[in-house]
């Protein structure tokens, strides 16, 4: 009987195992499957499994819906031969699902990148990685996170305007000419989503967001970015770049047509301009 008892426990407490695993199983990706994937892509497009060339860092719960950060790994540095042509950030469930979308070339050294988002509700974040030779991969994680694309700004009105459009250059690594150097570039922007309101009229505050951003050395591009509103306020990137030993330089529009620029050197360990 004992023993009887005690495989009956056992089920029990296997079977109940089953049950929790069950419930933490991400659902399926209906929206991608069904919606997305057509509007943005054609019908016969092939997505390959992106899993052997890049990683996605995300949190699986979300502190901050507003402020969600996001890591893209990859395994090799961009050369002539192979290396990545374009990125696509996409949110499943935003109202607005594109946050980003990317331009990379050989001078980006590693098209590795980190930056935050915001998430509207439970969805899976995916990053398509298009290569030179025009194959395309696809990495989506999924996340528990609400709320983020209505959640009010963290300053208030006044502050957030005072300081638009100010920027900040972190250099992270740094070394001889020609090596692979990363650095953060952050601009002071309320990046409104056009989804949240005032907090003391209770009225609409109008999208205004950051839709462009040009990092260039020497002339040469490191990164161009087409953000939406989906990108967290204060937008930030951290990105790398084959050093060629001048400035780096930074060009910035937003929705309202307004341009912002900054020249940093990385003889300073942090900058603005």
């Amino acid at each position: 009987m004992n023993i009887l008892r005690l495989i009956s426990i056992f089920f029990l407490l296997t079977s109940a195992g089953f049950v929790v695993l069950a419930k933490d199983k991400p659902p399926e990706p209906i929206t991608w499957n069904e919606n997305l994937k057509e509007l943005l892509y054609d019908e016969d497009e092939t997505i390959l499994d992106g899993s052997k060339l890049f990683s996605l860092q995300t949190p699986y719960r979300a502190l901050d819906a507003a402020i969600v950060p996001i890591t893209i790994n990859f395994k090799q540095d961009q050369v002539i031969e192979k290396h990545v042509k374009s990125l696509i950030l996409i949110v499943d469930e935003n109202p607005s699902p594109v946050v980003s979308k990317f331009k990379f070339n050989t001078k980006t050294g590693n098209a590795s990148l980190t930056t935050r988002i915001r998430v509207d509700k439970y969805t899976y974040v995916r990053v398509i990685a298009e290569m030179n030779d025009n194959k395309k991969y696809m990495v989506a994680n999924y996340v528990k996170a609400a709320g983020g694309c209505s959640a009010p700004s963290l300053a208030d009105m006044d502050s957030v305007m005072a300081r638009l459009g100010k920027m900040k250059m972190k250099f992270i690594k740094t070394g001889e000419k020609n090596s692979l150097n990363q650095a953060e570039f952050l601009i002071s922007h309320p990046n409104f989503s056009g989804l949240q309101f005032n907090q003391l009229t209770r009225s609409e505050i109008p999208a205004h967001f950051v839709n462009s951003v040009v990092v260039k050395q020497d002339d040469e591009i490191i990164f161009e970015a087409s953000p939406d509103i989906s990108l967290s306020e204060d937008p930030s990137f951290i990105f790398n770049y084959r050093d060629s030993g001048g400035p780096l330089v930074v060009e910035v529009e937003d929705s309202d047509g307004q341009r912002f620029s900054g020249k940093f050197s990385s003889s300073n360990i942090a900058s603005s301009e």
